[in-house]
C-alpha cells in the first residue's frame, strides 16, 4: 500500500474512486501513472458535486474541465492506493483520496459557477460612503453576482428616502432594493477616524454591514470590521471594504448552498376546495421540496410557503411546467400564478 502526500490541508473530504488507463506498448508503469491521474480527477469531480448539482456540472463541463479538473492533483492533500490490477489490457487502481474542499469552493466561486448555481440573485449595496460602496459592488460583480447600480436606485428614489436608508431605516432599505429588482441588499454604515502616531497619519476604518434577503427580511450575514492603515485614507477604505465583502460573500454562498431556501407562491383564481390539491401538486412536482405550508387564504387567492433545497430559478421552472398554472409575476423569492381549472 502506498501513501502519497501532496500538501497539508484542512476542510477535506475523503472519497474512494477507481482510475483506469490503457496499457500501451506494454508500458505498465505509464499506464499506472495515468490510472492514478484518472482516479484523482474523479475524486475532484465527486468533491465538486458537493457544491453544485449534476445539471450545473453538465452545463459548465468545459469550464470545469479547463479550470478545475485539469489541476486535480492540486486539490488532493493525500491519497492511498488501496488496490491495483491489470485486466484486459487495462490498468486499474482503487484509491482513497482526501480532497481539499476549501480550495475547490474558492475556485468555483472565482469562475462564477457557485453564483450561477444559486440562480444569480441580484444584489444592491446601500452604504453611504461612495468609495466603500463602489469597492463592494466591484467585488460582487467579480464573483458573478448581478449588481443593481446605486445610481439607478438614486434616480428612482427620493432624496429623503435615500437619507433615511443611510440613517439606518432597514425596512425602507429592503423596500427600495426590492422595488429596484434586488433579491439581496447590503445595508449598514461606515466611519473613518484619523489620528497621528509618531509623526504618521493613521486611518481607522469601521464598517458595519448586514446582508438581508429583501422579500423575506431574513438576515444572511452580518459583520463589524475595524482596520487601521497608515498614510492613505482611500487605501484604508479599499482594504477594509474588500475584507468585509469577502466575509459577506462567503456567508451568502454558504447560506444559499448549505441551507434551505424559502419561496412564496401566490395562487390567484383559487377556491377553498382546490387548496389541498394544489398543495399536493407543489409537493410532487417541485424537486427538493421539504415542505409546503399554507400561509394565507383569501376569497380569490391563497399564499403557499415552499421550503426547498433548490434555487428560485429551479422552482420557477418547475412551477411553470405544472398544468393549470400561468405565471403572472416573479420578484425576489415571490412567484404569483393564475390557476386555470
Amino acid at each position: 500500500m502506498m501513501l502519497v502526500f501532496l500538501f497539508a490541508s484542512t476542510d477535506i473530504k475523503e472519497v474512494m474512486v477507481e482510475g483506469v488507463a490503457a496499457i500501451k506498448e506494454g508500458r505498465k508503469d505509464i499506464a499506472r501513472d495515468h490510472a492514478i491521474k484518472d482516479a484523482l480527477r474523479k475524486a475532484v469531480e465527486q468533491a465538486v458535486g458537493t457544491f453544485i448539482s449534476s445539471e450545473t456540472v453538465v452545463e459548465n463541463y468545459q469550464v470545469l474541465s479547463d479550470r478545475i479538473y485539469s489541476k486535480a492533483e492540486g486539490y488532493v492533500s493525500e491519497y492511498r492506493v488501496l488496490r491495483e490490477k491489470e485486466e484486459d489490457n487495462l490498468y486499474r487502481v482503487l484509491i482513497s483520496a482526501k480532497v481539499k474542499l476549501g480550495r475547490i469552493k474558492d475556485d468555483l466561486k472565482a469562475i462564477g459557477i457557485l453564483v450561477e448555481y444559486m440562480g444569480r440573485p441580484r444584489i444592491s449595496v446601500l452604504l453611504e460612503d461612495e468609495d466603500i460602496r463602489a469597492k463592494m459592488e466591484e467585488h460582487f460583480v467579480s464573483l458573478g453576482f448581478p449588481v443593481v447600480d446605486f445610481e439607478t436606485i438614486r434616480k428612482n428614489t427620493s432624496k429623503d428616502m435615500i437619507k433615511a436608508v443611510f440613517d439606518g431605516n432597514e425596512k425602507l432599505a429592503k423596500e427600495i432594493a426590492l422595488r429596484n429588482g434586488a433579491e439581496i441588499v447590503i445595508i449598514g454604515s461606515s466611519e473613518v477616524k484619523e489620528r497621528e502616531y509618531r509623526g504618521r497619519d493613521i486611518y481607522e476604518v469601521i464598517v458595519r454591514a448586514k446582508v438581508v434577503e429583501t422579500s423575506s427580511g431574513e438576515i444572511l450575514s452580518s459583520t463589524i470590521l475595524r482596520k487601521k492603515y497608515p498614510f492613505d485614507e482611500i487605501k484604508a477604505k479599499m482594504e477594509t471594504a474588500k475584507e468585509v465583502s469577502d466575509k459577506l460573500s462567503e456567508d451568502i454562498l454558504n447560506r444559499w448552498k448549505g441551507g434551505v431556501n424559502v419561496f412564496y407562491l401566490k395562487v390567484k383564481n383559487i377556491r377553498s376546495r382546490d387548496i389541498k390539491r394544489i398543495k399536493s401538486l407543489l409537493s410532487s412536482n417541485i424537486r427538493g421540496v421539504r415542505n409546503v405550508n399554507i400561509k394565507e387564504i383569501r376569497k380569490n387567492f391563497a399564499v403557499f410557503e415552499i421550503v426547498a433545497n433548490t434555487t428560485i430559478n429551479e422552482v420557477l421552472d418547475e412551477i411553470s411546467s405544472i398544468k393549470g398554472f400561468e405565471i403572472v409575476r416573479f420578484e425576489g423569492s415571490e412567484i404569483e400564478v393564475k390557476y386555470k381549472r
